[in-house]
Parts: structure tokens; C-alpha cells; sequence
């Protein structure tokens, strides 16, 4: 019996493409011939896998690992500034930037799109296709051809917004953060805007194949969606959800940290993703703190292009690199400070390490409130950190209580994983 042949298409983010990556290990794993359809940049990963790689470009912006070292166009490196820029004065100044540069990020030459996978169907005659929740471009093809395909979605599971939410707009602010409402009603009419701008722009793409949708930013697989989340609630919905609860290549049998922890932290280690790197003076005054407040510790930052600066302005002992194997230093670590990006947050409940967010962006207010309301850690504004919130923070994130629950969920992720997810992906087959 020929092996079912599977299609993944990612976008040019390095923040999908290897949980992607890892999911697509485990399909082969279970039995599936996979190919993988992304950017150029990515085909030596997928190659060193055994798996096979076909070129498919969904998006024009792209982040192959740092975001400001990746090349793109000038008009993309733009933005990328305007972002960081807007980063510096607050949540929704970041938040509205990303909805008025939303539109062409996620649906670039639709028509382009639909004519290669409508190719790449034909040559390789998948029996399903797995689809990135936020290529949308690529979700519509799928749609418009109607091809079975299951949604993988690696950020929040808010990501697909509910009947009565906007997309883009967090329904609740992490605590540390003052939001005033005037500016939240700015986001939410600028948010709605584009949202129906964009389910307008997706319906005549689809018109012509008699179909339609009420809120593009919605639109999933009509039979399955993966979440790279864990499980917070049951969800009894039709299309069904799993929550695989991370998706990453776990080579080795760890063992959960069984030594008490110390007074101080003696391994602190920082991350801010790949595209909040570039805040170099969050990391900074990071370090300094930490510096002050535990002299002995080993800090581990990873610091993008700023590394030179970084280390220059923060004192020894520390491992200070533009890309630091994040997960290695999680194995070791006391504290884990990051950015609230699912892939740090999944990361950090599965080795068990407790953390400190400092949310940015995009998806991240959503983890740092799942953060704050599982005591799963500690939440800080990036914008206005001071020593002694952040001392308060490190040792809330380490007290008995956060760590008893962070233990329940290690052991929910621990048990899950991509394995899981093939597993519920073949029974579509």
C-alpha cells in the first residue's frame, strides 16, 4: 500500500517554519510521504531531515531567522523599521502598525499562489495539505480548489478570531499594562476596518468558485485545526481542535529538573525572538538589572545583530550571542525571560522553567494573560522596566505556587507534542 503523501506549506517565518518542520518529522514518522513547500531559504533544514522540498513563496516579507539580517526588499525593510519604531511607544501604537501593514503582509499575489499550489497538485497529488494559519493567501487556494487540508496554527489560538472578535485586538490586557480605552476604540475601528477591507478583497478572489466568508481571518479547514498551544479548556467545536501543546524536535529523553532551586538565580537566560532582537536597549537595561540584582549569575542573551552592543554594555558572567540555542540553555536555566511568543512560552512550560514576559506585540498579550491567569509566571511592561519590578518578578516566577503549576502543564506538553498531532492529522487521511 503506497505511503499518503502529505504537502506543508509554510510562510517565509522562522517562528512557523520550524514548528512546521517538526510536525512534518513526525507525519514521516507516522508512515506519511511529506513534502514541505516554503521559501528557498529553508530547503538545507529540510533536506538534513530526509524530507523533500518544493519552492513556494506565500508571503513578501519574510524573517529567515534575525528579521533585520534577512534580505528583502527595501520597501519591507521599511516597515520592519516602522515596527520597532512604533514597539518604543507602547501596545497599540505597535498593534495599529501591524494592522495598517496587515493587508499586504497576508495576502501577497493571491492569483500567483493559487496557480502553483493548482500546479504542485496536480504533479504531486497530495491526499491532504496542511496550511499555516495565517497564509491566507494559501488557505484561499485550498479553499477555491476545494482540497482537504487540515490548519496548523502556531500562534495564539486567538489568532482565529471568535463570531464577536476582531482580529488583531486583544480582549484582555495583561495586567502591568495601563491601556487607556480611547486608544483601544482607535485599534478596534482601525482593526474592524481592515478586517472587512480584507474579507471583501478574499471574497472576490473566491467569487468566481461560488464561494464566500463572513470574516476572512477566520477561515480554517472546515475538518481539523492543530494548535501549537497547550490545552487551557476543553473545546467542543466542529471544526475540531487539538492542542498538540508544542511542536518542536524533541531528540532526547530529558528528565524534569529534580534539584531544589537556589535563593538567587545562578542561570538567567533572555530571548526576545527573532524580531524584537533588535531592541537592544530592552536587553540592555535587561542585563544591567539582572547585573545588580545577582551578581553571580549567568546571563545568556540572545541578542541578534545588536550582540556586539549588548555585550559591551552588560558585565561577565555571560553568554551573549545573535542566535543562542535556546532550547540547550532552557535545560539549565533558573529564569526564562522572553517575549511571549508561543515557541519561548511552549518551550519554557515544557523544560519547566519559569518565566518572565514582557509582551510586545501581535499575539503576545494573549500569552502573557494565559501567563498571568494560570500563574504560569510573571508579566512586565518592556517599555518601563525598573530593577525593582523586575526583582519582584523573578521571585514570583519562582515561588512554590507558579512552579507547582507549571509542573501540571510540563507534564500536559510532555505527554503531547508533534507526535500527537500526526497522529490526529493521519486519522483525516
Amino acid at each position: 500500500m503506497p505511503k499518503p503523501r502529505i504537502i506543508i506549506l509554510s510562510p517565509p517565518f522562522y517562528s512557523h517554519f520550524t514548528p512546521l518542520l517538526a510536525l512534518a518529522q513526525a507525519l514521516q514518522r507516522a508512515g506519511a510521504e511529506v513534502v514541505v513547500a516554503c521559501t528557498h531559504d529553508f530547503a538545507p533544514a529540510i533536506h538534513e531531515q530526509g524530507l523533500e522540498f518544493v519552492e513556494v513563496q506565500i508571503n513578501r516579507n519574510a524573517n529567515t531567522g534575525q528579521a533585520t539580517a534577512t534580505h528583502q526588499s527595501e520597501s519591507e525593510q521599511q516597515r520592519l523599521h516602522e515596527f520597532l519604531a512604533a514597539s518604543r511607544q507602547g501596545p497599540v501604537a505597535t498593534l495599529r502598525t501591524q494592522t495598517r501593514h496587515r493587508f499586504a503582509d497576508m495576502l501577497a499575489n493571491p492569483e500567483q499562489l493559487r496557480e502553483r499550489i493548482a500546479q504542485l497538485h496536480a504533479e504531486r497529488q497530495p491526499q491532504l495539505w496542511i496550511v499555516d494559519q495565517l497564509s491566507y493567501g494559501a488557505t484561499l487556494a485550498l479553499v477555491a480548489q476545494q482540497r482537504r487540508f487540515v490548519t496548523f496554527c502556531p500562534p495564539h489560538p486567538l489568532s482565529i478570531p471568535s463570531v464577536e472578535g476582531i482580529f488583531g485586538v486583544p480582549p484582555h490586557w495583561p495586567q502591568a499594562f495601563t491601556v487607556p480605552a480611547a486608544e483601544v476604540a482607535i485599534l478596534r475601528a482601525e482593526a474592524l476596518d481592515l478586517q472587512q477591507r480584507f474579507t471583501k478583497r478574499c471574497n472576490q478572489l473566491l467569487a468566481d468558485y461560488g464561494v464566500s466568508v463572513t470574516n476572512a481571518f477566520a477561515l480554517t479547514s472546515p475538518e481539523l485545526i492543530v494548535h501549537n498551544y497547550p490545552e487551557f479548556a476543553a473545546v467542543d467545536t466542529v471544526p475540531q481542535r487539538i492542542f498538540c501543546g508544542y511542536s518542536f524536535a524533541d531528540t532526547e529523553a530529558e528528565k524534569l529538573r529534580t534539584t531544589p532551586p537556589t535563593a538567587t538565580p545562578e542561570c538567567v537566560v533572555i530571548a526576545l525572538g527573532t524580531f524584537l532582537s533588535a531592541r537592544s536597549d530592552v536587553l540592555i537595561a535587561l542585563g544591567q538589572q539582572l547585573r545588580r540584582l545577582y551578581p553571580q549569575a549567568l546571563l545568556v542573551i540572545g541578542a541578534g545583530e545588536q550582540a556586539a552592543a549588548v555585550q559591551a554594555a552588560v558585565t561577565a558572567p555571560t553568554v551573549i550571542q545573535p542566535f543562542i540555542d535556546q532550547r540547550h540553555w532552557l535545560r539549565q536555566a533558573d529564569v526564562f525571560i522572553h517575549h511571549g511568543g508561543v515557541s519561548s512560552f511552549t518551550e519554557a512550560l515544557y523544560y519547566g522553567v519559569p518565566m518572565v514576559v514582557l509582551p510586545f506585540s501581535s499575539d503576545q498579550f494573549n500569552v502573557a494573560v494565559d501567563v498571568e491567569r494560570h500563574g504560569l509566571g510573571s508579566v512586565l511592561d518592556p517599555n518601563r522596566l525598573t530593577a525593582a519590578a523586575l526583582q519582584e518578578a523573578v521571585i514570583q516566577a519562582r515561588c512554590a505556587s507558579t512552579r507547582q503549576n507549571i509542573a501540571h502543564y510540563t507534564q500536559q506538553l510532555r505527554a503531547r507534542g508533534p507526535g500527537y498531532a500526526a497522529r490526529a492529522i493521519v486519522q483525516c487521511l
